[in-house]
């Protein structure tokens, strides 16, 4: 199957329709998040074609129909061979949908190819060459295409000598594991998006970040797994302040993609032309690595035709969904460095003078109008990076009708749309949002909480760690999806930085997959409210906290973890 390795949802154009009496549709092959793939034919020739049509229920959205035409746009003008070649674009007008006709390219994504294993160096090598030479013909047009991937690269015939970019298409996703995304702050999938779509290092997106999105690729290519990139929106951030781990990659490669990797796009290769004319195998010298043998650059035999022997790779495929599992890392917190982490600016540091200040004045009042803005009830958010024209956001609540408008909001107000991950909460925990919401001006001083999971089979262990407590009394509480609120310090141990803890998630009469919420609170000293004999209705329990911390005068800071409890 091409263009696709999703499962197509009900085909909402059968079999036979004719589009402008000049294309005929055979079958849906694909769906997104803007629009249905289908394979038809020319009428007059016979020869296939790919049919990608928008959804009927964005044809009225202003915002999405200039992304398909932006799509339409872009492939008009890029003519090379590892690009799809587009044909027309044009709307129906019985049925009043706009669609792109393109060349029907026959063959499997990459991420398809991949589940049997990683490739072979040359057939790496090749493949790297193909794509960069086709991503710089859209960098020459000042194209970027924000969402380079394996399931956008099509092999025809397994062959990746004639390996096809797709997508162009800019679509905005609509899920992040356990969160709903509100708005589209960013192109792409999560799993391989660059630091700065995500609002880091200025939030400026160029051809480099089209460059760090192919050295995840190839990662996957040469291990047969993709470095986990996902998890929560903290960490999906997180993870893109370093380089990855390099440590399973062929050490010809590894010099190219500790390169390619680098978090401050200025640090990454030049262009796509650089990555594909990179001396493989020639490099290992200047990065300390010894002397190897260079590679041939010829084609291997296995290139040349029939099946590639990839089947035959011996590694085990540990198959990491991408972001939409919403998988944490899973590491062992008392391996940790000691001393605090202090995370980099966000900013990207371009020099001194008026523009580097104009650029924090930018970040500061983006972040301020997040900060200040007031979603209401059962409302809370929190900036995780903020760029000039990126910004990636969490919020928790019991609704997405107060994201959408802080959406709506912030993309009148800034001039452009953040990514904003919401977190949905029961009702009965909407105390606990409040709390939160209330303590919005304490952030800078709250804790860190870290879980390793956010999705936790009932009976197992949820484990995680709190950091950047300093001195103070921390106290760790869990919200029921039921409101119930327990506190947990007793399970909290000394680490290197902070306290640790194991929790043995076991519930009695659980159904299905119920959200639950964990709270980190610091006060300067211990608050009698905030250890309760026994579990407390949240409602009751958080009021009375605030009213005690009020009346001896203390600050209280906190941080919250979402997870799902699962059956």
């Amino acid at each position: 199957m091409s263009w696709s390795d999703t499962q197509p949802r009900a085909s909402r154009v059968s079999a036979g329709t004719r589009l402008n009496g000049i294309y005929e549709i055979e079958r849906q092959i694909g769906a997104g998040g803007m629009g249905e793939v289908y394979k038809g034919h020319a009428i007059q020739t016979g020869d296939p074609v790919a049919i990608k049509m928008m959804l009927g229920e964005l044809v009225e959205n202003e915002s999405a129909l200039a992304l398909f035409r932006k799509e339409a746009a872009a492939l008009h003008y890029l003519q090379h061979d590892a690009i799809v070649r587009y044909y027309v674009f044009t709307v129906e007008p019985v049925l009043q949908r706009p669609y792109l006709a393109m060349e029907f390219v026959d063959g499997r994504s990459l991420h398809d190819i991949l589940q049997e294993g990683p490739l072979p160096f040359e057939a790496v090598r090749s493949l790297m060459q193909r794509v960069a030479s086709g991503l710089q013909a859209a960098h020459d047009r000042g194209i970027i295409h924000r969402d380079v991937s394996p399931d956008n690269i099509i092999i025809p015939d397994g062959d990746v000598r004639r390996a096809k970019i797709i997508d162009f298409g800019i679509a905005r996703s609509t899920h992040l594991g356990q969160a709903t995304v509100i708005g589209s702050g960013f192109a792409g999938k999560y799993n391989y998006v660059s630091p700065e779509q995500l609002g880091l290092f200025g939030a400026e997106v160029t051809a480099k970040s089209d460059i760090y999105s192919l050295g995840l690729v190839l990662y996957e290519a040469l291990t047969g797994r993709a470095i986990d990139m996902g998890g929560s929106q903290v960490d999906i951030v997180e993870k893109r302040r370093r380089v990855p781990d390099l440590g399973a990659i062929d050490m010809r490669f590894r010099p190219l993609l500790e390169r390619m990797l680098r978090p401050n796009p200025k640090d990454r290769p030049e262009s796509m032309t650089a990555v594909a004319t990179w001396p493989l195998g020639s490099s290992q010298r200047r990065f300390g690595l010894g002397v190897l043998p260079s590679a041939s650059t010829e084609p291997s035999a296995e290139l040349a035709g029939g099946r590639p022997p990839w089947h035959y790779a011996a590694a085990a495929v540990l198959l990491v969904a991408l972001v939409g599992s919403g998988a944490f890392a899973t590491y062992r917190y008392a391996t940790r460095p000691a001393g605090p982490a202090t995370p980099p600016d966000p900013t990207f540091d371009s020099g001194d003078g008026p523009t580097k200040q104009a650029a924090a004045n930018r970040t500061e009042k983006i972040k301020q109008f997040v900060e200040q803005y007031d979603g209401g009830e059962c409302f809370f958010v929190t900036p995780l990076a903020i760029g000039e024209t990126a910004a990636t956001l969490e919020g928790f609540g019991a609704s997405t009708r107060p994201f959408e408008a802080l959406d709506s909001a912030f993309r009148r107000d800034q001039g452009f749309e953040p990514s904003i991950g919401v977190r949905q909460v029961t009702q009965a925990q909407c105390p606990a949002i409040t709390f939160l919401n209330r303590l919005r001006g304490e952030r800078a001083r709250a804790p860190r909480l870290q879980i390793d999971s956010v999705r936790v089979q009932n009976g197992e262990a949820l484990s995680g760690a709190i950091e950047g407590v300093d001195n103070r009394n921390v106290e760790l509480v869990i919200v029921s999806d039921g409101g119930t609120v327990q506190n947990i310090s007793q399970l909290l141990k000394p680490g290197i930085d902070g306290k640790t803890f194991s929790i043995g998630m076991r519930r009695d009469g659980l159904s299905g997959s119920q959200p639950q919420l964990l709270i980190a609170v610091a006060t300067p000293k211990p608050l009698e409210s905030l250890r309760p004999a026994g579990p407390r209705e949240a409602g009751q329990f958080f009021t009375t906290v605030l009213a005690e911390a009020a009346r001896r005068g203390q600050s209280i800071s906190a941080a919250a973890r979402y997870f799902k409890l699962e059956q």
